[in-house]
C-alpha cells in the first residue's frame, strides 16, 4: 500500500507539493481568523479541589474572566502620598474606559506596608482576554508609570503579555539541523528536503493548534512542547527515507523504482515507529485530566503531521530531486561495502566482545540513573521564572507588597454556613495560615474562606498546610473542600502518582504489541521496552540532578534549584518512551533486512548497525540540538523538557542503540527472532522482509536449536 502511495505522489508530485503548501497556509489564514490562548487552568474530576471549584464557579455568575493590576509606589515613598493617589484614580478612570473592560473597583486595595496598591480588571460578558485587550489595559496605565510607579498586570490579561517565545530556540534547531545534514550527506538537496518538509509540518501543525485553542483550553506550555517533537521526528522521519533513497539510487535503480521501495521498507519503518510515539504521547489521556491530556494529543497531532508527510510529501519531493539526490557523499550501494566503513568497523569490533560492552553500557546507564532514586515532586509559579514578563512582575509585587501567599490563596468552601464563624476562627490559628477573610456566601447556599498561606505555592510547607487543612481541621465542621490553583495542582499531584503505573503499563504493552506485529519476534519487543525505560531513567536522573539538586543550573539560565513539576515525569516518560522506539525500530527494520537475506544473526546485527549506525546518530544530534535550544526559553518547565529530551536522545542514541542493542542481540543469537507456531501464524507479514520459504526454515531452525 505504501509502495504503491508512494508511487501516485511520485507521478504527481508537483499536485502533492502544492496541496500540502496550500493546507499550510490555509492553516496560517485559519489561525490569523480565530481568538485563543493557551490556559493554565486545571481541573482533577472528583478530586476535593473540583468540588470546591465548582461551587466557587457558580458565584461568577456573569462569566467574568478576572485580571488584577499592582501599581508599586516608588522606592522610600507611599501610595497615600497626594500625586501618587492622583495618578492611581487616573488609572482606574482609563482602565475602565478601555472597551471590553467592565467596572474597576472605585476603592482599591493598598498593601499592609502602603507601598503598593491592586484593583481588579473584570471583562465585560462575552469579551476574550487576548493580547490586543492585555497591551490597551497596559497603555492605559501610563499616568502611574508617570508618576515613578511599577506597574503589573496578572491574570488572565497578564498571562496573554507572557505569551512563550521558543521562535528563537525553533530557528536554532533550524539551522543546527542543516549543518549536521550537510555533514553527513555532503549535498545541499539531501540535507535541505527533510528541513523543508518538516518546517511545513511544523508551521501547519502550530497553525492548526492556535484554530484548535478558540475551541478548547490547551496549556501554554503545549505548543512549544509539540514544536519540538514536531520538528525533531519531522526531520528524523525524512532523513531516514532520504538515506534509503539515496542508498538505492547508488545501486541503479531508477528513481521511480527507488521511491516505492524506500516507501515500502523505511516508509513502513515509519509509519510503525510514528503510531509508537502517537500511542505512547496519547497515553497521557489515562489520567483522566484535560490539562495532562492536551499536552499529549497537541504532540501527537504534530507527529501524526509528520508521518502523512514521510508517506505522501516525501516520496513527491524525493521524485522531483530525482538523481540530484546522489549527489554529495556516497552511499554504499552493496552490503559488503558496509564492512568497510566507519560504521562497519566499530559494529564489529563492538560485536567480537558483546558481553563486556553490555556491563559497561548497564554500568554507565545505571550511574546517570541513580539521582532519579531522589526525585521530588512540587509545582513551579512565576516566582522561579527570572524574567521581566507581566505575569512574573506581578508575581513579585504581590509577594513582597502582601506576602508570598498571596500568590496562591487557598478558597475553603463550607457546605452548612452555621458553622463559617467557628471555622474561621480554626483556621486563624492554624500554623501556617497568614490569614483568613469573613465568609463569602455562594449560590449554592454554602460559603467561602479565602485562606492565605505564609508560604509560596512552590513551597512544600503550602502542600503540608493543604494536607492538614483537610486532614484535621476542616473534619470538624462538616462537609467542607479546599480548592483554588494551589489545592489544585496538589491534587494533580496526587492523581499522576496513581495513575503513572497504569500509564507506564499501558504504554510498554501497546507499543509491546506494535514492535510484535512489526518484527514477529518476542523478545525484541521485551527488550525494547527495557532499553527504552533504562534511556528514561537516566533523563530523570539528569534532570533531578540539575534542577531539584541545581547541579549546573547557572548554565542554563536558572538561578538555582526549581521545584519539577507533578506532569512533567508522566509526560517525560510518555515522549521519550515514543522517541526511544524510533531509533530501535529504525535499528531493527535494518537487522531485519540483512536477517533476511544472510540467516546469519552476527552479521545482520554488525551490517544492521553498518547502516543505520550513521543515519541514527545524524538523526538524534539534530534532536539533540533541538531540544536543547529550547533551554534558552525563559520557562523552568521548558528548560526541563529541553533537558531531559536532549539527555535522553543522546544516551539512547549512542549507549543504547549503538552499544546495548548490539550486544545483546548478538548474545541473543537466533532467539532474536524466535516465534511460536501458532502466532506465527496468526500474524500479518507487515515489516518482515523474508521470504515466506525463508521465514518457515527460520523458524523451524530456532524451535530446533533453542
Amino acid at each position: 500500500m505504501l509502495s504503491a502511495l508512494a508511487r501516485w505522489c511520485g507521478r504527481h508530485r508537483k499536485a502533492v507539493v502544492l496541496l500540502w503548501v496550500v493546507l499550510a497556509v490555509g492553516l496560517l489564514a485559519g489561525a490569523r481568523l480565530v481568538d485563543g490562548g493557551t490556559a493554565e487552568d486545571v481541573v482533577v474530576p472528583g478530586s476535593d479541589s473540583e468540588a470546591a471549584n465548582a461551587l466557587l464557579a457558580e458565584a461568577d455568575m456573569f462569566g467574568r474572566q478576572s485580571s488584577q493590576l499592582v501599581l508599586t509606589a516608588p522606592r522610600n515613598r507611599y501610595v497615600d502620598a497626594s500625586e501618587l493617589q492622583t495618578a492611581v484614580r487616573e488609572v482606574v478612570d482609563a482602565v475602565s474606559a478601555v472597551p471590553g473592560v467592565g467596572t474597576v473597583p472605585e476603592r482599591v486595595e493598598p498593601s499592609p506596608d502602603r507601598t503598593a496598591v491592586r484593583f481588579s480588571v473584570p471583562l465585560d460578558v462575552g469579551t476574550t482576554a487576548d493580547k490586543a485587550l492585555a497591551q490597551r489595559v497596559l497603555d492605559a496605565t501610563e499616568p502611574a508609570r508617570a508618576a515613578g510607579m511599577d506597574v503589573a498586570l496578572g491574570g488572565a490579561l497578564g498571562r496573554q503579555l507572557s505569551a512563550l517565545n521558543s521562535r528563537p530556540s525553533e530557528i536554532i534547531g533550524i539551522v543546527a539541523a542543516l549543518v549536521v545534514l550537510l555533514l553527513a550527506f555532503g549535498s545541499a538537496v539531501a540535507a535541505l528536503l527533510p528541513v523543508v518538509t518538516a518546517l511545513l509540518v511544523v508551521v501547519g501543525g502550530l497553525a492548526g493548534l492556535d484554530i484548535l485553542k478558540s475551541a478548547v483550553s490547551l496549556p501554554d506550555v503545549a505548543p512549544t512542547l509539540a514544536a519540538m517533537i514536531g520538528l525533531g521526528v519531522g526531520v528524523d522521519y525524512t532523513l531516514f527515507l532520504v538515506s534509503r533513497q539515496r542508498r538505492l539510487l547508488a545501486t541503479g535503480l531508477p528513481v521511480p523504482e527507488a521511491v516505492a521501495r524506500t516507501a515500502r521498507s523505511a516508509g513502513a519503518a515509519v509509519v510503525f515507529a510514528g503510531a509508537t510515539v502517537i500511542v505512547s504521547i496519547s497515553g497521557l489521556m489515562l489520567t483522566g485530566v484535560d490539562f495532562v491530556s492536551w499536552l499529549g494529543w497537541s504532540s501527537a497531532l504534530l507527529v501524526a503531521g509528520a508521518v502523512l508527510s514521510a508517506v505522501t510529501l516525501t516520496p513527491a519531493v524525493l521524485a522531483m530531486a530525482g538523481e540530484r539526490l546522489g549527489r554529495g557523499r556516497p552511499a554504499p550501494a552493496a552490503d559488503e561495502a558496509l564492512d568497510g566503513s566507519v560504521w562497519g568497523r566499530f559494529a564489529s569490533w563492538s560485536a567480537r566482545r558483546p558481553v563486556a560492552v553490555a556491563i559497561a553500557s548497564t554500568v554507565l546507564l545505571l550511574g546517570l540513573g541513580a539521582p532519579a532514586l531522589a526525585l521530588r515532586l512540587g509545582q513551579s509559579d512565576a516566582g522561579d521564572r527570572g524574567t521581566d514578563q507581566q505575569t512574573v512582575r506581578h508575581y513579585l509585587a504581590t509577594a513582597a507588597a502582601w506576602g508570598p501567599g498571596e500568590n496562591g490563596p487557598l478558597s475553603v468552601v463550607l457546605t452548612d454556613p452555621a458553622r463559617a464563624e467557628a471555622a474561621t476562627a480554626a483556621l486563624r490559628g492554624t500554623n501556617g495560615v497568614a490569614s483568613v477573610s469573613p465568609p463569602r456566601p455562594l449560590p449554592s447556599g454554602a460559603v467561602s474562606l479565602r485562606v492565605v498561606p505564609t508560604t509560596a505555592p512552590s513551597d512544600p510547607t503550602t502542600d503540608d498546610l493543604v494536607e492538614r487543612l483537610r486532614d484535621e481541621v476542616l473534619p470538624r465542621f462538616g462537609d467542607a473542600h479546599v480548592g483554588g490553583g494551589t489545592a489544585t495542582r496538589i491534587d494533580l499531584a496526587d492523581r499522576i502518582t496513581g495513575r503513572l503505573p497504569w500509564l507506564i503499563l499501558a504504554v510498554i504493552g501497546v507499543s509491546c504489541v506494535l514492535l510484535l506485529l512489526a518484527f514477529r519476534s518476542v523478545l525484541l519487543p521485551v527488550k525494547a521496552a527495557l532499553m527504552n525505560i533504562v534511556s528514561v531513567c537516566a533523563a530523570y536522573g539528569v534532570v533531578t540532578a540539575v534542577f531539584q539538586w541545581g547541579w549546573g543550573a547557572d548554565l542554563i539560565g536558572l538561578d538555582g534549584p526549581v521545584p519539577i513539576d507533578s506532569y512533567v515525569p508522566m509526560v517525560l516518560f510518555a515522549v521519550l518512551f515514543g522517541l526511544s522506539m524510533d531509533y530501535e525500530v529504525f535499528l531493527l527494520s535494518a537487522i531485519q533486512e540483512h536477517w533476511a537475506r544472510t540467516g546469519d544473526n552476527h552479521t545482520a546485527v554488525r551490517r544492521g548497525l553498518a547502516e543505520t549506525g550513521g543515519v541514527i546518530t545524524s538523526a538524534a544530534l539534530i534532536m539533540v540540538c533541538v531540544f536543547a535550544s529550547f533551554i534558552l526559553v525563559d520557562n523552568p518547565t521548558v528548560k526541563v523538557f529541553g533537558l531531559g529530551l536532549a539527555t535522553a536522545i543522546v544516551v539512547d542514541a549512542t549507549i543504547v542503540r549503538c552499544l546495548l542493542v548490539p550486544a545483546t542481540m548478538v548474545l541473543l543469537g537466533r532467539w532474536n527472532w524466535w516465534l511460536p507456531g501458532r502466532l506465527d501464524r496468526l500474524l500479518p507479514h507487515l515489516l518482515d522482509h523474508r521470504a515466506p520459504e525463508h521465514r518457515t526454515r527460520a523458524a523451524a531452525t530456532a524451535s530446533t536449536e533453542h
